[in-house]
């Protein structure tokens, strides 16, 4: 039975966490038409979306990194195929004001601190917190429903605020091999298939 040719496939869709890299925001979509070189991904927030994302597929244990490179009604394509930058193009990154609160803790340090994210760009984010003098150089930031610890190093401190450098916790391979993307594919299909156990009740309640 098929619906439309834009329409998801749903054996074919996967849950993917989608991190927007320009402001830190996340939040759950369905990935599907997966193929080394893209997917699309749906959901209600997509609106919300700039340019570049992370996508936390379920199966890897990375962030693939993908360019928005479509809009449709609540969906977007996204390529896994990054231009690269040319060595000395340096591209000015636009800092959003965000307010996201996050766990950091050093990365070989036990400190461990509530701390917010004020502002955020691709590569960097600024901290706010009483005690952020206190952080080591090196830090792991953990964001609302983002389950990677993102690296940080802490470029400067003022005022109880720090500049951080980011460090995303991609995949190695800038395009996923299609076999991984199968192989993820079947483990959500195996997933969704496990029968739920039924509970019998008897007309005498036991």
């Amino acid at each position: 039975m098929s619906n439309s040719s834009m329409a998801m496939d749903a054996d074919n869709s996967i849950t993917a966490l989608v991190v927007d890299l320009a402001d830190m925001s996340c939040f759950e979509a369905t990935a599907y038409d997966l193929t080394e070189k893209g997917c699309w991904i749906a959901s209600d927030k997509i609106d919300l979306l700039k340019e570049e994302v992370g996508l936390r597929i379920a199966g890897f244990d990375k962030l693939i990194r993908g360019t928005v490179i479509a809009y449709g009604d609540e969906e977007a394509q996204i390529s896994f195929q990054i231009k690269r930058e040319e060595p000395g193009e340096k591209r000015r990154e636009i800092r959003r004001p965000v307010w996201i609160t996050a766990i950091v803790c050093g990365q070989t340090h036990p400190i461990t601190m509530k701390c917010r994210i004020v502002d955020a760009s691709k590569s960097g984010c600024r901290l706010e917190g009483d005690t952020v003098d206190r952080l080591p150089e090196v830090i792991e930031i953990s964001i609302p429903s983002l389950d990677l610890p993102i690296t940080g190093t802490i470029v400067w401190r003022k005022n109880g605020q720090a500049g951080v450098q980011l460090k995303w916790p991609f995949e190695p391979d800038p395009e996923p091999k299609t076999e991984q993307l199968l192989k993820a594919l079947e483990e959500e299909k195996k997933a969704k298939a496990k029968p739920k156990p039924k509970k019998r009740i008897s007309a005498f309640g036991s």
